[in-house]
């Protein structure tokens, strides 16, 4: 019985991404050096390095809890080692959102279109 809940679980999940992807969503996965090795539905391939960029420049930000800067840049690369924090990046434009992180050296993105007004939440 599990084993079918499972089955009826991951055909909705398909489901959903499928009806995602046909409204104009996408996802996309690039190696450390920002070379794509995949990605679905409506999203620009050819910018994938681009997205390794900003995940690189984002990850040099200064992530300490009470913001304070380290005074050398080696001593700053060792907290980062240490914390593993890597920020998840938002761009937000009228027709979408790119969500971006780097997970295990590779960069994934993904794209969740904009809610268009017949679908409410915007005044006219």
């Amino acid at each position: 019985a599990s084993s079918s809940n499972n089955n009826h679980q991951t055909d909705g999940i398909h489901t959903l991404l499928a009806e995602r992807m046909a409204e104009g969503g996408g996802a996309l996965c690039n190696d450390q050096n920002g070379l794509c090795l995949g990605y679905e539905g409506s999203i620009e391939a050819s910018k994938s390095g681009i997205y390794t960029s900003i995940v690189k420049v984002a990850g040099l930000l200064d992530n300490t809890i009470d913001g304070s800067s380290t005074s050398s840049s080696a001593k700053s690369n060792n907290m980062k080692k240490e914390n593993n924090e890597v920020p998840l990046i938002s761009i937000q434009t009228e027709q979408a959102t790119l969500l971006v992180k780097e997970y295990g050296g590779r960069t994934f993105v993904f794209r969740v279109p904009a809610m268009d007004e017949s679908a409410g939440g915007r005044d006219s």
